[in-house]
């Protein structure tokens, strides 16, 4: 089963740019027959540890929103793989980067599955609801990748 743990505020504009993308994520891994179970969050915390380590999660897609200044990005929506941290004693507390998060599913529960981070490029996080042009562009544009992405998974 792949997890998506898409992460961010969509009252915060931009920043809810994730959980539109891990909607079509999840709609078009289930459409191809791979067991996806999803978790909207605000922020990554320790406890979702556990849900990445459940026996049953062979891969974790982290989705959050990047902050760009418009002239050091290409615009576009990037796919990382992500690894544990390499680090002697990951902080604890409620918010930390998706690597550190692998960390503790990793020494805590011996569970290393594969990890991407799919980020979405966005300008604006005052309050409201909608997204910039340029985090609308980038999502409109993301299909082709995600889906060449989700090609990837099932090798």
């Amino acid at each position: 089963m792949i997890l998506i743990l898409a992460y961010g505020n969509s009252l915060r504009r931009d920043d809810g740019a994730g959980f539109i993308l891990a909607d079509a994520l999840e709609r078009l891994l289930s459409g191809t027959g791979m067991g996806v179970r999803r978790i909207d969050s605000h922020q990554l915390a320790p406890e979702l540890a556990l849900d990445i380590a459940c026996g049953d999660v062979s891969a974790v897609i982290f989705i959050d929103t990047r902050a760009v200044s418009g002239t050091n990005d290409d615009g576009l929506v990037h796919i990382a793989p992500l690894a544990a941290a390499e680090i002697a004693s990951p902080s604890l507390g409620h918010h930390f980067e998706a690597p550190v998060l692998l960390t503790y599913t990793k020494y805590l529960f011996n569970k290393e599955p594969r990890a991407w981070l799919i980020t979405i490029p966005g300008v604006d996080f005052t309050h409201g609801e909608g997204l910039s042009e340029t985090a609308g562009t980038a999502l409109a544009s993301a299909a082709e990748r995600v889906r060449e992405f989700v090609g990837r998974l099932s090798d």
